[in-house]
């Protein structure tokens, strides 16, 4: 059973519907980390861009006096080098959002104001209105998402699923996901319904696009025979026969490769280990020797004790 990623409900009018949203389509592009020469994982951190204008490293050769006979070019030649700026990683905390109004020139706002702008969270699938399922062109179509009944609204989801088939309308309204308001198109799609994000009508380019001159109208002839072609080659749509040749062909790459081993890092030579614990066992026989000399200083001789008591 999948994961809902969204549950709310679905409202129109003074209807409301309980409804959970599950992912309807997961892409298989398939993602390469970066690595270094040995096989280590690289990493990206924010750093600040320089004050100054960094100059690109620049070649220079020695320039010839004049009036002189030009000598053999040098062998060698000189790097010059522009001066080293430090660029300093930027901690995430510090990092604001920057609108370029003109080139170099931002304004800026806080994470406090960018979240201040954000939509208000709702749990509403607000329906403005419903359409003929053809009336939108596809054009218009984002992400989707498989839209289901709650426990407790699966017989009026069901009523709502079949009456918008019967129809043939969908619904257009507006969803809030992951602080975003997106306009969305709901329609039914098998035993459950199929919500689509929409582009505005603004981000939609236009097709202003130069065509150059056909000539004169094709004749009934051409037309008769490009029809017969696209009927030759028409079928009911299989989305299984089209498969992603390109990952396909990736992938086996990938399963032919060895695995990359990480160099090992040097670690001391066991000579050293063993030279340490020749010093340890050597330190331990000097200070049991040396404790064993005191005590026999402090411990007096048998024969001057037998001369005392005589």
């Amino acid at each position: 059973m999948p994961t809902s990623i969204w549950t709310g409900s679905l409202s129109f009018g003074l209807v409301v519907v309980p409804v959970r949203l599950y992912p309807a389509v997961r892409k298989k592009v398939v993602r390469f980390h970066e690595l270094d020469r040995a096989g280590r994982r690289v990493r990206h951190v924010r750093v600040s861009e320089p004050d100054v204008d960094f100059q690109a490293p620049r070649w220079e050769r020695p320039v010839q006096p004049a009036f002189e006979t030009p000598s053999p070019p040098p062998r060698t030649e000189r790097f010059i080098e522009s001066e080293a700026v430090a660029r300093q990683e930027v901690p995430f905390e510090e990092v604001r959002k920057g609108f370029e109004i003109t080139p170099g020139q931002y304004v800026s706002l806080t994470r406090e104001e960018v979240a201040e702008l954000a939509p208000a969270k709702s749990r509403v699938i607000d329906v403005e209105q419903f359409v003929d399922i053809a009336a939108i062109d596809p054009i218009y179509f984002e992400s989707r998402y498989h839209v289901a009944p709650d426990r407790i609204s699966a017989a009026p989801f069901r009523l709502l699923a079949r009456a918008m088939a019967d129809a043939e309308r969908m619904a257009i309204g507006w969803i809030t996901l992951r602080q975003r308001r997106y306009l969305s198109a709901i329609r039914p799609y098998g035993e459950a319904m199929l919500l689509t994000t929409m582009v505005h009508a603004d981000e939609v380019l236009p097709a202003d696009l130069w065509m150059p001159d056909a000539g004169a109208p094709p004749s009934e002839k051409e037309m008769k025979m490009a029809r017969l072609l696209i009927d030759t080659l028409s079928g009911p749509f299989d989305p299984e026969y089209y498969k992603d040749e390109h990952r396909e062909r990736v992938l086996r790459a990938i399963e032919a490769k060895t695995p990359l081993e990480l160099e090992s890092i040097e670690t001391p030579a066991p000579t050293r280990v063993m030279d340490l614990m020749a010093a340890l066992e050597a330190s331990v026989k000097a200070a049991k020797a040396a404790k064993t000399k005191e005590q026999q200083k402090q411990t007096p001789k048998s024969g001057r004790r037998r001369s005392r008591t005589a």
